[in-house]
């Protein structure tokens, strides 16, 4: 009987096939998910911001700055920030956040059913409140996590290496500009509020506002969406500078990909 049972996971194991993982062409050919959002900073006029995700890229840009892009690319984990009229590409490659924070975080999550958002393909959603050391950080209306779970994992990943660029600057940081809302928000906890699925509206302390307008499923995005400015300078913080054509300039100093 054991010896039956043996035979059958190993003819289980030659049965089974191994996907070939798809080439750089392919991930750029593969549809996605668009979606249209409005947001609005501190002071400033409304705007409008598409993000295109499938599962090779990550694709945003917005009105303000048509010609400005930010593509996150999933398989490298690096994140490229396209500013046309400098000609510049910063590069922000994922890296392990390694430093703790320099004062105690206490941050905490409160929900409440969002009954004035209307149902979405039948789905409520939530309302959830972030406070760090009781003070209020941060707002997010957050859909059902069968909602675009392919999105929201992007989503997440795309935060998770800006954190770990942002936690780089936390020792070069004076203790009394330190705030518990912003190292919680965008090195610590950066993707608490995607935890429990897409967070269709946001907002913050400061004033700034974000929310779901329009989305559009299984989409092909504008051909060369994917693609990079080969003239463009390069530069990153932290990497050693290699002497090649088409390297990353080293710099220091804090980011803002914004």
């Amino acid at each position: 009987m054991l010896g039956g049972i043996v035979l059958l996971g190993l003819a289980g194991c030659a049965g089974q096939v191994t996907k070939p993982e798809k080439t750089d062409a392919e991930l750029k050919e593969a549809p996605g998910t668009l979606l249209i959002l409005m947001e609005r900073e501190s002071g400033s006029e409304p705007f409008t911001t598409r993000i295109f995700v499938n599962e090779g890229y990550l694709h945003m840009s917005d009105a303000r700055s048509p010609t400005d892009y930010i593509l996150f690319n999933r398989k490298e984990q690096t994140i490229y920030n396209v500013n046309a009229a400098d000609k510049t590409i910063m590069v922000i490659r994922n890296k392990p956040i390694k430093v703790t924070s320099p004062i105690a975080l206490d941050y905490q999550e409160e929900s409440q059913p969002s009954g004035a958002i209307p149902k979405i393909d039948g789905r409520s959603a939530t309302h959830y409140r972030y406070n760090a050391n009781g003070k209020h950080c941060y707002d997010a209306v957050v859909m059902p996590a069968d909602f675009m779970p392919d999105v929201v994992a992007a989503m997440r990943e795309f935060r998770q290496v800006l954190a770990g660029e942002h936690a780089t600057t936390v020792d070069r940081t004076p203790k009394e500009l330190l705030d518990a809302c912003d190292l919680s928000l965008n090195i610590f906890y950066a993707t608490k509020h995607m935890e429990h699925g897409l967070p269709i509206r946001e907002w913050d302390r400061h004033g700034y506002q974000r929310f779901l307008k329009d989305y559009r499923i299984d989409v092909q995005a504008v051909k060369g969406s994917f693609d990079l400015p080969k003239d463009f300078r390069r530069y990153s913080v932290g990497d050693s500078l290699i002497q090649v054509p088409g390297a990353e300039q080293n710099i220091t100093g804090p980011l803002n990909p914004g």
